[in-house]
């Protein structure tokens, strides 16, 4: 005959509920390090890719004020939240994954502590970029006086071609391990703008705390009961980059050349949007007109860019953009392009004299021409107007 232990063991296996797991949002802490344009352009874009398929979170700290977007696809609506506290209520349960960027005066201390899963630095691939990736990690490691205390780091490239990105990724992975003791991943790089990035909904609220704070109210909004069949998280590709044996040149105070004297051994012109500060480069082009190109600034201002040869058609695709312009703005997705105001144009030339007549219009004027120095031929950009 049985014992009444075994009766009640096998009842608790019947009647016994077993709890729902919970799932642990991640949180990954962004960086900007040196970067080819104004550095928040590229936040939308990079929150698009790592939340591909699903739904994540944006937060921007500054001053006195929090910017929230959720990326994806979301049908939530945070436009009317009078509180960051209430866009939490409301997201919180279906955002998987967050990404913050601290405010510019954050605390390196703060940010190691602050329970977030990972930092991820976000750079260019130019030399000053390497220089600035190399002492924002210095600077992280120092604070945190040992490398074992430090969350998981990674690093992304933007703004360049995969072989540059490559480079400047091997450049500092390199550093990093044998000057400062830090293993990086390395996630693939982020060449251009693209237009896949939805935000479906995004708000501006009061700043009332700091990192440290928002990520504790992050967890705990997060929490929430695993469903039955459960979505699983998005993985980033990464790659890794063996740690070379041979000891690398130490960084001490580099000598960063200024952006509008980049040599490079190499006489292969640029596109014209790359010798504008504060400009990016959008996709879209006029027809029958696709050598003159078009970007945005950081205000959302559409610019056309052409050869002085090409003045007509500057003229031309501007039109064109007047016409267009809700279009193309539809064409780059998540990027915010202001409607309202006629574009810019610039025209280039390689001869100053060419464009006397047009001083004192609203074109802006630039000189691009080819120069050599101590050996190094590259092209060389400065604003005539």
């Amino acid at each position: 005959m049985a014992a009444n232990s075994d009766y009640a063991h096998l009842a608790e296996l019947f009647t016994t509920v077993e709890e729902p797991s919970v799932v642990r949002a991640s949180v990954d802490l962004l960086l900007l390090g040196h970067l080819p344009v104004q550095g928040g352009l590229w936040l939308i874009p990079y929150a698009g890719r790592e939340t591909e398929g699903g739904v994540g979170a944006l937060i921007r700290m500054h001053e006195d004020t929090v910017d929230l977007a959720i990326v994806g696809n979301s049908n939530v609506d945070i436009s009317t939240c009078s509180s960051l506290e209430e866009a939490f209520e409301i997201v919180g349960p279906e955002v998987k994954n967050w990404m913050i960027q601290p405010p510019s005066d954050a605390d390196s201390t703060a940010l190691l502590h602050c329970d977030a899963d990972r930092i991820t630095l976000l750079s260019g691939a130019d030399q000053a970029a390497v220089v600035g990736a190399y002492r924002l990690l210095k600077g992280l490691v120092v604070a945190s006086g040992t490398t074992e205390a430090t969350p998981a780091m990674n690093l992304v490239i933007v703004g360049t071609e995969e072989r540059a990105a490559h480079d400047a990724a091997n450049r500092i992975v390199q550093t990093a391990h044998h000057q400062l003791g830090v293993q990086l991943s390395v996630s693939q790089p982020l060449p251009a703008m693209g237009s896949n990035s939805r935000v479906a909904s995004q708000g501006s609220f009061q700043r009332t705390s700091g990192v440290v704070d928002i990520l504790t109210r992050i967890r705990a909004a997060s929490q929430r009961e695993s469903e039955p069949q459960g979505s699983q998280e998005v993985q980033e590709a990464e790659y890794t980059i063996p740690i070379s044996t041979r000891p690398v040149v130490e960084i001490k105070e580099p000598v960063v050349e200024t952006p509008s004297m980049d040599m490079h051994d190499k006489s292969e012109k640029q596109p014209y949007t790359s010798y504008v500060d504060g400009l990016i480069a959008i996709k879209p082009r006029c027809p029958e007109h696709e050598e003159v190109e078009l970007a945005i600034d950081t205000n959302g201002n559409i610019h056309v860019l052409a050869d002085a040869e090409d003045f007509r058609d500057a003229a031309i695709v501007s039109g064109w953009v007047v016409r267009h312009r809700e279009l193309i703005a539809m064409a780059c997705g998540a990027m915010e392009i202001d409607t309202s105001d006629a574009p810019k144009q610039h025209v280039f030339t390689d001869d100053a004299l060419s464009v006397a007549d047009l001083h004192g219009t609203n074109l802006a004027l630039h000189l691009l021409t080819e120069v050599e120095v101590e050996g190094h031929t590259g092209w060389f950009s400065t604003p005539l107007n």
